[in-house]
């Protein structure tokens, strides 16, 4: 039964006044003579939301009638049975879908695959349940840089959780948790911009809200389109779309209006309609110069269909520069266990490698809440020795070094402002030796060096001041005696020296790399070898050499951009870097590893360690996900890293 009374449709552009989007534009349309009618079942739809299909194939979700399709020709296709609300739908290939909607009656979120074939054919792959919380909204999102498929749950306790569903370079389903944050107290509806990977939520009497939906970063809410008091949007935002050019697509039912807002311009339009109609929802797809849509009227309880005017406009593309071609992303092969506790707490990783077993060697990071950590090369921790703040920690394995394993650890104590001095005694245990003062008034990072001369450490504060100190001693007594000061114009902390060249490399955190001899006697005027830029983005903090055959890399974290750029080091009176490479941690499926974000302090070392013959990258990650948990270590093969030598 088909519903013929056509609606007026008047379209008119209007200005939202809202709290995120200052910089709007207006723009005046002439009225539409489009119209709108009945759309699918008129009798008891009780539907929620539509969605867009190739071939001018739509989808629908029903709480009576469950998930229909509706085909090119108006035929009507009943995929599944039940009571079904909300619907979300990302394009795998050209016959392929993936679907996710909610079961209200087992309150799970339904991922389901939808193939075209002969005939159209809707699979269930997975569910994912709230904790004892109703699902409110769901919605994919195809990350373009993992390449994978996740779904954002929103449930009853103002809670997200976002699940991987989908593996699109191995077309093949997932269920992995990969952490949960806070959202709104009533979530109406959600959707995803996969390209500018913005997360919009919509709190249907308050407003709409954007987070970044890249789970490598912080989860943090802006208003985009608010209610009264605190902008001009009608009530009430139900569900929410998205369409191929980054536009956003929402109603507000009190005053029956459509709104776009364009993610590349920051403009919103919308569209009005006459007659009894408590619109719900929209789902859009363009049409040449006009785009189709098909909205869910609350007041009728079915869909109804029309078009708009409206253009798709091209999606803002990341400019082809430096940056974008030279990174390759790698993975992940082990993680440590996570610190203590949630927060900025994890910070830099040292390794030592047993001389006489290398599969007994240790991982050590720092947790800057409470000390130093060691791990096993398959990152399950050891010990902890809350020894205080420590915030950055260094190894030296030398033959001068007057005890039982010629090691000492060093690390950059904040709670005393002092050199905290480690060792490794012969059953594999790291024993606390010693808090040793300096005169620094803010201590902050830290690296060691090694030569005929002496053992010593670097110490740095916040203020760009530099002090070198002499270690001597062993187990039962040491000491350090200041040597040297020098310094540089900001705050510093990652640094690392060359024991066989004598060269110290140094990062000033805003401005970048500098150089200076490491021998005591090497003078106080540092040189700056690399400023930041497109390739080494601000915050300058983790760096290490690591020595390959035949040629040294500087490896440093680009915290900035979430990244690392290698240099290859250039001999000479003074050195020179020569980039030779960018490259991004991204997610390990296979081994249920998450990518990296915020790395602060990283450690290579060249030494072949089990199942890593030419050593291995240690980095802190700043996120840990899969599932969400505190901060830890990440442990990367070299041969990844050389994926992306140039």
């Amino acid at each position: 039964m088909n519903f013929k009374k056509p609606l007026n449709l008047v379209a008119s552009a209007v200005m939202l006044s809202t709290l995120a989007a200052c910089s709007q534009t207006t723009a005046n349309e002439a009225p539409s003579k489009n119209q709108l009618t009945a759309f699918g079942t008129t009798e008891n739809m009780q539907g929620s939301q539509a969605a867009a299909l190739a071939d001018d194939a739509w989808l629908l979700s029903s709480q009576s009638q469950g998930l229909q399709l509706i085909d090119v020709t108006g035929k009507q296709h009943a995929l599944q049975k039940g009571n079904f609300e909300a619907l979300s739908v990302k394009a795998i290939d050209k016959n392929s879908y993936l679907v996710a909607s909610i079961d209200n009656e087992a309150d799970q979120a339904v991922i389901f695959s939808l193939q075209k074939a002969a005939k159209w054919q809707l699979t269930e792959i997975s569910r994912i349940s709230p904790p004892k919380a109703k699902p409110e909204a769901v919605c994919l999102f195809a990350n373009p840089t993992t390449q994978a498929v996740s779904a954002f749950v929103a449930d009853a306790r103002g809670l997200i959780r976002e699940t991987l569903v989908f593996d699109m370079a191995n077309k093949r389903a997932l269920n992995l948790e990969l952490r949960e944050f806070a959202g709104v107290s009533e979530t109406s509806g959600c959707a995803v911009d996969d390209n500018s990977k913005t997360l919009y939520l919509s709190e249907g009497e308050l407003g709409i809200w954007q987070i970044n939906a890249d789970a490598e970063s912080r989860a943090d809410k802006k208003p985009l389109a608010m209610m009264s008091p605190f902008g001009s949007l009608a009530p009430e935002v139900g569900g929410l779309s998205t369409t191929e050019d980054g536009s956003l697509w929402f109603t507000t039912s009190e005053d029956n209006q459509l709104h776009r807002y364009e993610n590349s311009t920051k403009r919103f339009s919308s569209w009005q309609f006459a007659g009894e109609l408590a619109i719900e929802s929209a789902a859009v797809r363009f049409n040449h110069n006009q785009a189709d849509i098909v909205l869910y009227d609350d007041e009728s309880g079915h869909y109804v269909k029309g078009q708009i005017d409206g253009q798709i406009k091209a999606q803002a593309k990341q400019q082809n520069s430096n940056k974008t071609a030279a990174v390759t992303y790698i993975n992940a092969q082990a993680q440590t266990d996570a610190v203590r506790a949630f927060g900025d707490a994890a910070d830099d990783p040292a390794i030592w490698v047993n001389p006489n077993n290398a599969a007994k060697s240790l991982i050590l990071g720092t947790d800057k809440r409470r000390g130093l950590m060691v791990y096993d090369l398959a990152g399950k921790e050891l010990q902890a020795l809350e020894t205080g703040r420590l915030n950055n920690v260094d190894v030296r394995q030398h033959a001068s070094i007057n005890n039982a394993t010629n090691t000492w650890i060093a690390g950059s104590n904040r709670t005393h402002n002092s050199i905290s001095v480690y060792s490794v005694d012969t059953h594999n245990q790291v024993q606390h030796l010693a808090e040793l003062p300096t005169t620094l008034n803010e201590i902050y990072g830290m690296c060691m060096y090694s030569s005929n001369t002496g053992n010593y450490v670097f110490m740095n504060d916040k203020s760009g001041l530099f002090q070198q100190y002499k270690l001597t001693g062993d187990n039962e007594s040491v000491s350090a005696q200041l040597v040297r000061e020098f310094s540089v114009p900001s705050q510093p902390e990652g640094c690392s020296a060359d024991d066989k060249t004598a060269q110290l490399f140094l990062g000033e955190e805003d401005e970048g790399i500098w150089f200076i001899g490491a021998e005591p006697t090497a003078g106080n005027k540092p040189v700056m070898l690399q400023t930041v830029n497109d390739l080494l983005v601000d915050d300058v903090e983790g760096m290490e050499i690591y020595h390959a055959k035949d040629a040294r890399y500087l490896v440093v974290s680009s915290q900035g951009d979430y990244s690392y750029v290698l240099y290859k080091i250039i001999d000479g009176a003074t050195p020179s870097l020569a980039f030779a490479g960018k490259f991004a941690i991204s997610n390990n499926l296979e081994l249920a590893i998450d990518g990296v974000s915020e790395t602060d302090g990283l450690t290579v070392t060249p030494a072949a360690l089990p199942g890593y013959p030419k050593g291995v990258l240690i980095v802190q990650d700043g996120y840990n996900r899969m599932p969400q948990a505190p901060q830890n270590f990440k442990i990367i093969d070299w041969r990844e890293v050389k994926k992306a030598i140039q």
